[in-house]
């Protein structure tokens, strides 16, 4: 069995339905199952941010947008650090630790997805290639199910919208996650892809299953419902 069973992608794609159901499914079976999810904003790095920089009690100094204008340029360097610390803090206590004692993790947020996110805040999409992408998929393990979700924008944002998403703010992630996932294939990882636009939760689940129950090597790139 897979040591990590990773769902990465937009939101409002399904991930987190998905690491339910598969979470369930795995300790149906007899696995001791960890679910998680390492997010993209860290408490250090947040309250450093909030400490360093303060624009008033009614500003905000980070929202889904971005840093506050005046602040862009002055914290990209530092930020890296803040958030590489906050994410080997995370990754430890959520991840580290559960595999070492044994369990099968699913996660529906990880490494992949900080990266995306950072690249967003620090107007950065280099970050999708090159040394940064070699650094974090060192913290995904070898034996592990990665499975990329995506979605049309309209599809995303009818999903969430209760959040203050914008098709400009999905387009980017979508752009960068495609681009992220060649980059991802070009270093030999298995990617399985699944578009979850007009297909229901069941019948995505059951895609995921088969790549669950199935013990065949699967070649390094797959597509059900879309295209590579």
């Amino acid at each position: 069995m897979y040591k990590m069973v990773y769902f990465f992608g937009p939101d409002g794609t399904g991930k987190t339905t998905q690491a339910k159901l598969v979470s369930s499914w795995l300790k149906e079976k007899g696995f001791r199952v960890w679910r998680t999810s390492v997010k993209h904003h860290h408490m250090l790095s947040y309250l450093v941010l909030k400490l360093l920089y303060s624009r008033g009690p009614k500003k905000e100094v980070i929202s889904h947008h971005g840093f506050d204008d005046a602040l862009a340029r002055r914290i990209r360097t530092p930020w890296k650090f803040l958030e590489l610390a906050s994410l080997l803090l995370v990754i430890f206590y959520r991840v580290i630790l559960f595999m070492l004692l044994g369990y099968v993790v699913v996660c529906d947020r990880y490494v992949l997805d900080t990266l995306v996110v950072l690249s967003y805040f620090l107007k950065n999409p280099k970050l999708m290639a090159g040394t940064s992408v070699k650094l974090v998929t060192k913290l995904i393990p070898r034996n592990s199910l990665l499975l990329y979700l995506d979605a049309e924008t309209d599809v995303i944002l009818w999903r969430k919208k209760d959040e203050p998403l914008t098709t400009r703010l999905i387009e980017y992630y979508r752009r960068a996650y495609k681009i992220l996932v060649k980059q991802l294939e070009r270093m030999g990882l298995t990617i399985v892809q699944i578009d979850t636009t007009s297909t229901s939760i069941e019948d995505v689940y059951k895609l995921v299953l088969s790549h669950l129950d199935s013990s065949e090597v699967k070649p390094s790139c797959q597509t059900y419902l879309g295209s590579c």
